[in-house]
């Protein structure tokens, strides 16, 4: 059911209880109300029939004496006044006003309560006649209550009737936010980041429709960055597949020529009895064989670093130094790696930092020096630099992929990455600091390692 309609339902409820509970209490009004209306009619009456008694002498006209006091309640609204003869007949009777709205048969029963009447003995001289009797009729002190009822029924239906229309058309108004909070759901559900909602509204629902709108801008912001980083991550993957071509066609293409000439000329040598020059072609080819080997491992090394940082963090970065080394001579590497080891999801971030990091300074800033750096700093901080003195890393786009793949890999282990100028000089520096288990000893291994090379 929706929220409205429970709202409705309940409000309805609570005006059910309160008609039901007011219905009780005007049962027990109009009971009383009878009662004592009834109750003081029939002493009024008893007491006018005791003294018109007492006025009635005997002769020829004593029956027409009575008959007028009979007569006498005509038309009175509460009271019935009968002649009985001595055999308990009804000889005359008083006509009582009949209500112009008469009550239902179920209220008169609930309200009429017992029955009153009051015999009276005739004078000496007159008991002949009979005797006169009068009883209360509560009718017309009902059908006064009933109407009474009508009007208050009418009065009450009508204001629950209002109060069911107001709350009805204030909870449209308050809640038309919510369904359009639900529409916008709706939409972020199926893909639309694009979804707001009007911050209007009760402060307590405004609080929600301000949480929606910043959860939605946040997804919009991160869908547009999964679509930045879809289509760069498609450039570095080209940029990677070409230079693992270029490798391949650079290092081991010329090699495995040689292979094939050296191991074509050996069936001549052979035939020839020409066994020195076989030894040196075989010589070659194990040459050329280690070379292109050296080369492999070099590039299976950057395809899967994982295989070096299981040597440790030091390691791995003497082969990415190397790697860098053989393809840029120009560049003056720096290292000063902590030789200690950390945990294994540690190590591996830290090296994707200093990877990608230099990978950046080559390829954007121009640089002449590299400096690559992780050590531990007093306060159980793994401080991971990475610092050049070119145009810096930070001149490409701030949100670029390898930046971007950064972050997430820091954010992941609750570090903290800035870029700052670097110190003393032109340049930038990449600055990662990832926090390490507590209860790790602060050093595994002493010694850092520092080299340089040109």
């Amino acid at each position: 059911m929706p929220l409205r309609r429970r709202l409705l339902a309940l409000v309805a409820l609570v005006l059910g209880l309160c008609l039901i509970g007011g219905s009780a209490l005007n049962y027990w009004y109009g009971l009383r109300k009878v009662d004592l209306e009834m109750s003081s009619a029939i002493e009024v009456a008893a007491s006018a029939v005791s003294d018109a008694l007492l006025s009635v002498t005997s002769g020829t006209d004593t029956s027409a004496q009575v008959q007028r006091i009979v007569a006498s309640f005509d038309g009175d609204r509460h009271v019935i006044a009968r002649l009985l003869s001595p055999d308990k007949k009804v000889i005359s009777s008083s006509a009582l006003e009949r209500p112009t709205d008469p009550p239902p048969q179920w209220l008169y029963w609930l309200l009429s309560g017992e029955p009153r009447s009051r015999t009276f003995d005739l004078p000496a001289g007159l008991k002949k006649f009979g005797t006169l009797e009068i009883s209360a009729d509560s009718h017309n002190e009902i059908g006064e209550v009933w109407e009474d009822l009508k009007l208050k029924f009418l009065i009450i239906v009508s204001f629950c009737a209002i109060v069911l229309a107001l709350i009805y058309a204030t909870l449209g108004w308050a809640l038309r936010p919510l369904e359009q909070l639900s529409i916008a759901l709706k939409r972020v559900g199926e893909g639309d980041y694009t979804a707001h909602v009007a911050e209007t509204g009760p402060e307590d629902l405004k609080l929600i429709y301000q949480s929606f709108n910043r959860m939605a801008a946040q997804l919009e912001s991160a869908e547009g960055q999964n679509q930045r980083l879809n289509e760069q991550l498609s450039t570095v993957q080209e940029e990677e597949r070409s230079e693992i071509s270029r490798d391949l066609h650079d290092e081991i293409g010329p090699f495995l020529f040689a292979v094939d000439v050296d191991a074509q000329a050996i069936p001549l040598l052979v035939a020839s009895n020409a066994s020195e020059d076989v030894l040196e072609r075989s010589k070659a080819i194990r040459q050329s064989v280690q070379h292109m080997q050296v080369h492999l491992r070099a590039i299976l090394s950057r395809l899967r670093p994982t295989l070096l940082i299981d040597q440790g963090l030091v390691i791995a970065v003497e082969h990415l130094v190397a790697f860098w080394k053989a393809r840029r001579p120009n560049i003056v590497f720096t290292m000063d790696i902590e030789d200690a080891r950390f945990p294994i999801g540690i190590e591996e971030v830290a090296f994707r930092i200093l990877q990608e990091g230099a990978s950046n300074a080559v390829r954007h800033g121009r640089p002449s020096a590299i400096g690559l750096a992780a050590r531990q700093t007093a306060d159980g901080i793994l401080r991971v630099t990475v610092s050049d003195d070119g145009a810096g890393i930070a001149t490409k786009d701030p949100n670029g992929f390898g930046l971007t793949g950064m972050k997430e890999r820091v954010t992941s282990l609750n570090g903290r990455m800035r870029i700052a100028d670097r110190e003393g000089g032109k340049g930038v520096m990449l600055i990662v600091e990832i926090p390490l288990p507590p209860a790790r000893n602060t050093k595994d291994n002493a010694g850092p390692l520092t080299s340089s090379a040109a």
